[in-house]
């Protein structure tokens, strides 16, 4: 999967040709959604999954 990244393209949100959008990761935003949106929430599961083990 490539990523979309042109930074001069002041869009967060680029659509897609076969539809819905993709994240334009030349804008400084889109980093920030993916952090806040996908890696601290597998940090938050691996940690109280680890604390439930442990």
């Amino acid at each position: 999967m490539k990523l979309y990244n042109e930074p001069r393209d002041k869009r967060v949100f680029v659509p897609k040709k076969s539809g819905g959008v993709a994240l334009n990761f030349g804008h400084p935003v889109a980093w920030w959604i993916l952090i806040c949106m996908t890696i601290i929430p597998i940090l938050i599961v691996a940690g109280v999954t680890i604390a439930y083990f442990a």
